[in-house]
């Protein structure tokens, strides 16, 4: 290995510069500012940063002192000396093979350059017959690495597939204090004394999911997939830690979690950032190989490491970092609109296969909506919003025919006496529309213009093949037109369904889009919406929906469920609460209806009930059947009670933030805000007490 020492002989890097109000100093390598020195050691393979308020020194190297390196591979002892591990196909060949790179053991030239936040350095890996860019830079609160796509070049037989990027920043041996932080479902720790997780595999997390593996185009029982939401993780070291959010190309990166295993008995995490796409290859069938893109994804990767004081290291104190970042750069709503307290909503109808006629069956049309919502006001009086599902001309899951409303419900008519009601009584009412995915056998698009194809040429559909998924110029298009019509009515707001859950590229000849259009289109559908009604509800809390929405639906309130992790955490509901409004799920439908109600008051959720007038049994032979329970008579007393409960509780924080949350006994929890109120939860059958505060089993205290 070897740098190019003339030039380094000629450039002496010295800018002066203003960074988050922070002046930064380069030279050779060295990047420093007040708070903290960085440094690449080793002919640039390995990055140190110094935190100069506790000298304690971050290595992108396994710098563990408790850790052995004895029957480490040299293979693995390379990998943990890299800044970044490459990994590469031959596409001429076309077989899917991948090769790895680690910098250390690779032949390379590096070839440092000044930029405007710091430096970079091009590395050229010869054997790989690949150039690319780091770029470094300092904050006052840490460091950021960014991967320009404009330093990429490939001139031999490899393609670049994806870089891993300081895999061992942080990493820890098993035994010792601190935890992995990751953002599955609410977010997850992985405990290094845990032993649960040695031995368990490494997890790859697609930051908002893998769309080929969406629950909405799965059936229902298929595996569960996580949930990742944030493009963020962390790690805590006890009394130190850092929390890490990727704030460009999140849309095709992902998060990997390595627990301590036999090959390395050590606990890493990292995040991996994607510059092709692999599909399966239709043309085989004996096996599984993979078919990659011939061109690069064209996308900017950032990532900023934020190291935390020290004793403000655990996962609220994280989440709490990121919240103030999402804030300080536009990324969260924090506009302080006025939020409502029940979330209601209320299925009205759909069509039931019949052999030779379908028949529409309704279960709540418009006058029967407002009954409720007369007896509702009545009786509870505290501010609500409700959204009609199934309300369109054919009835739910009849895209992209919407209007006229449908006329069994009372039509257009009924609707709009409906929404008058609603807006004279305060009563926030939104329309819930799906303008993302549409039965294959609907009329009214084109397989050929307005569907999505994958990278294999394959179309994106469900198990059954009974789904199609609109390309996002064409949903955008559809909503356009839904809006002209929409606006015409006295509605609070509207319900993007499925759009803060699916977020996808198109691959058709004639509607190629990428992840970041996808994305930005989905953003201007919030931001129409939002400006057309003055709120806007996401189906799905991914994290481009946060800073145009005033509440996101179907949030989790656990992980997954894998072996190494030790428990969920509400990293999430931290980052949120008191900015944005959040439901899980409905009350009615849960198999544990009180621990479902402890969890909401644990975590801040808004109660969430999906209700109708008349019996679901009309349901059982429909594709909706899995609203088994939902008769308002049925459930109208229970409603009653735990929103009337729970406002009690939840209705002196609504508009505070998190600030702090944690374990303080096995199966008991205390969450702190803002204002000074602490919540604290017992899931245990018996009593307990704690900081001088006595909990009933399966029940609550409130303190300030």
């Amino acid at each position: 290995m070897k740098k190019n020492r003339w030039f380094l002989s000629l450039v002496i890097l010295v800018l002066s510069l203003w960074l988050s109000g922070t002046e930064v100093r380069a030279q050779d390598g060295v990047l420093e500012n007040e708070a903290y020195r960085l440094e690449l050691t080793n002919e640039y393979s390995e990055l140190q940063l110094t935190d100069k308020a506790t000298g304690r020194v971050w290595s992108s190297s396994m710098s563990d002192p408790n850790f052995d390196l004895e029957g480490v591979s040299a293979r693995w002892q390379e990998r943990m000396r890299s800044l970044f591990t490459i990994s590469t196909t031959d596409l001429k060949i076309g077989v899917g093979a991948i090769t790895n790179f680690s910098l250390a053991g690779t032949d390379y030239t590096a070839r440092p350059y000044e930029t405007e936040e710091g430096f970079g350095v091009q590395y050229d890996l010869k054997v790989a017959g690949i150039k690319l860019c780091l770029e470094f830079g300092l904050t006052d609160r840490g460091l950021s690495v960014k991967v320009p796509s404009a330093g990429i070049e490939e001139y031999n037989n490899f393609s670049l597939v994806s870089l891993d990027l300081m895999s061992f920043f942080g990493a820890a041996a098993d035994g010792q204090e601190g935890y992995l932080f990751y953002p599955d479902g609410s977010g997850a720790i992985l405990s290094f004394d845990d032993p649960a997780h040695i031995g368990e595999s490494s997890v790859i997390y697609d930051i908002y999911g893998d769309i080929q593996n969406n629950q909405n185009l799965k059936g229902r029982f298929e595996e569960e997939k996580a949930q990742v939401l944030l493009p963020v993780f962390g790690a805590n070291y006890g009394e130190d830690g850092f929390v890490a959010y990727i704030t460009s190309g999140e849309e095709s990166s992902r998060i990997t979690v390595s627990p301590s295993g036999t090959i390395v008995r050590a606990n890493y995490i990292y995040p991996s950032f994607q510059f092709r796409r692999g599909f399966d290859d239709p043309r085989v069938t004996s096996k599984s190989v993979k078919k990659y893109d011939d061109e690069r994804i064209m996308t900017d990767y950032e990532i900023v490491f934020e190291i935390l004081p020290r004793g403000k290291a655990e996962y609220a104190d994280m989440a709490v970092a990121y919240r103030d970042w999402l804030l300080e750069h536009g990324e969260l709503n924090n506009d302080g609109g006025e939020k409502t307290f029940l979330s209601l909503d209320l299925f009205m109808g759909i069509l039931e296969d019949g052999l030779i006629f379908d028949t529409f069956q309704s279960v709540t049309d418009f006058a029967q909506a407002r009954e409720i919502l007369e007896d509702l006001d009545a009786s509870l009086g505290l501010p609500m919003d409700v959204t009609l599902v199934g309300w369109t001309k054919s009835g739910y899951g009849t895209e992209p025919r919407y209007f006229p409303a449908n006329r069994k419900l009372g039509g257009n008519k009924g609707l709009r006496s409906l929404a008058e009601y609603a807006a004279e009584q305060g009563i926030r009412l939104s329309l819930a529309a799906n303008f993302l995915t549409v039965e294959a056998e609907a009329s009214g698009y084109s397989q050929n213009v307005d569907i999505v194809y994958l990278g294999n040429f394959q179309v994106l559909t469900n198990l059954r093949q009974t789904i199609r998924v609109f390309a996002p110029g064409t949903a955008l298009k559809n909503f356009n037109k839904f809006l002209k019509k929409a606006v015409k009515y006295p509605l609070a707001g509207l319900k993007l369904e499925n759009l803060g859950d699916m977020l996808y590229y198109s691959y058709g000849s004639r509607n190629f889009t990428t992840a970041v259009q996808c994305k930005d289109d989905w953003r201007q559908m919030l931001s129409k919406t939002r400006e057309a009604f003055g709120s806007v509800t996401s189906e799905g809390g991914n994290l481009y929906t946060l800073s145009y929405s005033d509440k996101v639906t179907e949030i989790p309130d656990r992980d997954i469920g894998y072996q190494m992790t030790t428990r969920e955490v509400p990293f999430y509901q931290i980052v949120t609460h008191g900015l944005v409004q959040y439901t899980g799920e409905a009350l009615n439908l849960s198999s544990d209806a009180d621990k479902l109600r402890l969890k909401w008051i644990e975590y801040g959720y808004t109660p969430y009930f999906e209700l109708t007038y008349e019996s679901a049994e009309k349901l059982i032979n429909t594709d909706y059947n899995e609203l088994f329970t939902s008769k308002y008579s049925d459930w109208k007393e229970e409603l009653l009670e735990t929103c009337r409960e729970l406002w009690a509780v939840l209705g002196r924080v609504q508009d505070a933030k998190i600030s702090s949350h944690e374990e303080i006994q096995e199966d008991v929890f205390v969450t702190e805000y803002d204002n000074g109120v602490r919540i604290y939860v017992n899931y245990k059958e018996e009593t307990v007490t704690v900081d001088g505060t006595v909990i009933e089993g399966m029940s609550w205290e409130v303190r300030s």
